[in-house]
């Protein structure tokens, strides 16, 4: 288990090498959770990016929230950018539709 603190000395830090070994060991777990969301290996690779970027970007969005281990955080933001992504992605749709719905009225 990685320390919380420790994680977010080492981000902070600028530590890539520590960031690259946290990457490669999560990134199996993470990868299969995207991919069950997303059905797209492209898709996947893409969120996995996402979430790693936003925590070298701001570890301390790690260290606000209420989880004690990274891993539990980066499934969360799995999860989340997944869900961000397709909400921004569905919305114009939704939209679309009712401008067409509101034409036939």
């Amino acid at each position: 288990m990685m320390n919380k603190q420790e994680v977010i000395k080492h981000i902070l830090n600028g530590d890539r090498l520590y960031f690259t070994k946290l990457y490669n060991k999560y990134e199996n777990m993470l990868k299969n959770t995207a991919l069950k969301l997303t059905g797209s290996e492209i898709n996947a690779e893409n969120l996995l990016f996402i979430t790693f970027k936003k925590l070298w970007e701001s570890p301390h969005s790690f260290e606000a929230s209420n989880d004690r281990m990274i891993s539990t955080y980066l499934m969360k933001q799995v999860v989340y950018n997944h869900l961000y992504a397709k909400r921004k992605r569905d919305k114009p749709k939704e939209n679309i539709q009712a401008i067409r719905t509101s034409e036939f009225l």
